[in-house]
């Protein structure tokens, strides 16, 4: 394995990490702000939070087109 094979590798297993990483601070965001509505809040902020979080949501699973909405 050459230098750059192995360089692209690690950059590889790092990004998805990263996406990894990204995904469990989204899910637990929304988790949050679904308890907070479940609990009376219904404020234009936090349906408008929680959109915008699941449309990145789904962008990282692959439909981008979604932050478009």
């Amino acid at each position: 394995m050459t230098r750059e094979e192995f360089q692209s590798q690690c950059d590889a297993e790092e990004a998805a990490l990263m996406r990894l990483a990204e995904w469990k601070h989204i899910a637990r965001t929304l988790e949050a702000l679904y308890g907070a509505v479940r609990a009376g809040d219904s404020s234009t902020h936090t349906r408008q939070r929680i959109g915008r979080l699941e449309a990145l949501q789904q962008a990282l699973m692959g439909f981008p087109g979604a932050l478009a909405a």
